[in-house]
């Protein structure tokens, strides 16, 4: 049973808004498009894990995608967890192509690629920092610890994988075998932890305390907002500062009109700059336009709101690629 999906990740959006929105030329482009394509891989790389385990029977596996807690202050993302009655499956998903090595000793991962090599952070220690935190995550919310087994998925099926010692097999999984390794593990662990009324009170304690994380992609990168282009922009021929007229949007350099061309430059605002807007940030970065006018744009988008008309401020929709483009509900 699916009890959290996935959803398109908020940092990918922040980064296609950022490669429309970074003036043309910045020196940043080519790292923020390098990072975007890996992150977009990742992504990847997780859907597959979604689709191999599937095939899991919907009875008995309670699966939670893309899940982020806090144990005490600090916060924990796992990309796959499984609950059942008797365990804890964690699995950790990597899309990385080549070969790769896991070094027991150095505790390294290593990648040889086109002939060059390349270190990275071990996967093996991070999902095994997540079964930590989630160890002292369930304690502090007073549930049983069962067994946590950990996975590292590797996605990409053509990728090689060499260790150092047979035991760290155990952890790392080719993503082709990863279903029979899951289902080797539920034949193999015999005990019950919780009784189903408890796995339900889990289940429900896991999805209330899931805590999305809204990364500052400008910080990231050194950018400020004068990094940036302002203006609604043309849908048609991209250009930006468009002009409003009357009920419409109308663009100076090849005359297109729009009623909603300022949907995209909201949104875009909520990701790269604030999660709240106000009348005068909304003039600023629409540009152009009058107090009353952004205002009549803002009501007319039913966003999230607090304080009074003269003082209002909007928030950034929860699921704001659904909110902003409603045919992908």
């Amino acid at each position: 049973m699916i009890e959290k999906g996935r959803t398109y990740p908020i940092r990918l959006l922040m980064y296609e808004a950022l490669m429309e929105r970074i003036k043309p030329n910045h020196p940043k482009i080519p790292l923020i498009e390098q990072d975007y394509k890996a992150r977009r891989a990742g992504y990847k790389g997780e859907l597959q894990t979604d689709y191999r385990l599937s095939f899991l029977p919907e009875k008995g596996f309670h699966i939670f995608r893309d899940l982020r807690l806090l144990d005490g202050e600090w916060p924990f993302q796992i990309d796959t967890l499984i609950l059942t009655l008797r365990y804890i499956l964690l699995i950790e998903t990597k899309a990385f192509s080549g070969t790769l090595f896991f070094d027991k000793h150095s505790e390294q991962m290593i990648q040889t690629k086109n002939d060059q090599e390349k270190s990275y952070d071990n996967p093996i220690n991070q999902v095994r920092m997540q079964a930590w935190h989630l160890k002292g995550w369930l304690q502090n919310h007073k549930f049983t610890v069962p067994p946590i087994y950990q996975f590292v998925a590797i996605s990409n099926s053509s990728t090689i994988i060499k260790v150092s010692d047979r035991s760290l097999n155990n952890i790392i999984v080719k993503g082709d075998v990863l279903l029979s390794r899951v289902l080797q593990i539920d034949d193999t662990t015999s005990n019950p932890n919780f009784t189903d009324k408890e796995v339900k009170k889990l289940s429900k304690s896991l999805l209330k305390n899931h805590t999305p994380h809204y990364p500052d992609i400008l910080k990231q990168y050194s950018l400020t907002p004068d990094d940036l282009q302002k203006g609604v922009q043309c849908p048609s021929c991209l250009s930006y500062g468009m002009n409003r007229e009357k009920w419409v949007w109308r663009c100076p350099v090849c005359g297109h009109k729009s009623k909603n061309a300022h949907h995209k430059t909201v949104k875009e605002f909520f990701l790269l700059i604030s999660p709240t807007i106000k009348n005068q940030r909304c003039r600023e970065f629409c540009s152009g336009i009058s107090s009353k006018t952004a205002s009549d744009l803002l009501i007319s988008l039913n966003l999230p709101f607090t304080g009074m008309t003269n003082g209002r401020i909007y928030h950034m929709p929860p699921d704001i690629e659904t909110f902003f483009n409603p045919a992908k509900k």
